[in-house]
């Protein structure tokens, strides 16, 4: 028995695929705008919304991941210091397959344990390349309600999110969000 096998050409090969992607976008979930790395960004049209979410709903949460030093030069009253530096120096370990990663959960500071995965939490830093790399990090350790802000820290102010404030936080200083300031 002779079984003859034609090697497909490049546009079988490339008509297979252009008939699989519909199939393949139908698993991404269509409630969250995803950018190539899965991390949900708002544009600025949406700051607004963002600062009226950060207004009303206490239980979302603002970092900052900009150097505590950045920080203590001029920072949203509504946001926490959550240095990018701080987030990626520890290990943590995904449940689900036992692997160890490079990276920090985020601390509730009111709480003093992990913020839950099911959180929005909305992260900026000082021209948003940190806060992207915290955004990748957080969806890797299965947080799936993260805003990435990509406007710099003066649009952001600009815009009016938070009212800016300066000062640092002292060694041992638990930080408490302030509702009234946003």
């Amino acid at each position: 028995i002779h079984i003859a096998y034609q090697t497909p050409s490049i546009m079988q090969i490339f008509s297979i695929l252009v008939l699989l992607l519909p199939s393949i976008s139908a698993f991404v979930p269509s409630n969250i705008a995803r950018s190539p790395t899965s991390v949900a960004l708002f544009s600025a049209a949406t700051i607004a919304e963002a600062k009226a979410d950060l207004k009303t709903n206490p239980k979302t949460f603002f970092m900052d991941v900009r150097e505590l030093s950045e920080w203590a030069e001029g920072h949203f009253a509504g946001a926490a210091p959550y240095p990018l530096s701080r987030l990626t120096s520890g290990k943590w370990m995904n449940p689900k397959d036992g692997v160890f990663s490079t990276g920090s959960f985020p601390i509730d500071n009111a709480t003093g344990v992990a913020i839950l995965p099911k959180k929005r939490i909305y992260i900026h830093s000082q021209k948003g390349g940190r806060a992207k790399q915290a955004g990748d990090l957080f969806i890797t350790m299965g947080y799936k309600n993260i805003v990435v802000f990509e406007e710099t820290f003066e649009e952001l102010a600009a815009a009016g999110i938070s009212e800016v404030v300066v000062g640092e936080m002292r060694p041992g200083q638990a930080y408490v969000r302030d509702d009234a300031k946003f």
